[in-house]
């Protein structure tokens, strides 16, 4: 009967076990910065030009109702 070196076997079960969340801990790194790229990417294609006129805040009663119409008549059509 063949004798196991149980130094060498626990070694490298321990080796294994630490390498996987090596490698975990580098993807999630991986992932992180990615994400804070297309972050970024994403942020500047949100951002509307500067020469874009801004409508005013306050609508009037007619205008509020013009909307309110207009949102219904297109929800309904869909």
């Amino acid at each position: 009967m063949e004798t196991i070196d149980w130094s060498y076997a626990i070694s490298t079960l321990i080796i294994r076990f630490v390498g996987i969340f090596v490698v975990l801990g580098v993807l999630q790194v991986i992932m992180q910065i990615s994400g804070r790229i297309f972050t970024h990417i994403d942020a500047k294609k949100d951002r509307p030009p500067p020469d874009i006129v801004r409508p005013k805040k306050d609508l009037t009663q007619e205008e509020a109702a013009a909307v309110a119409t207009a949102l219904y008549l297109h929800e309904r059509n869909d």
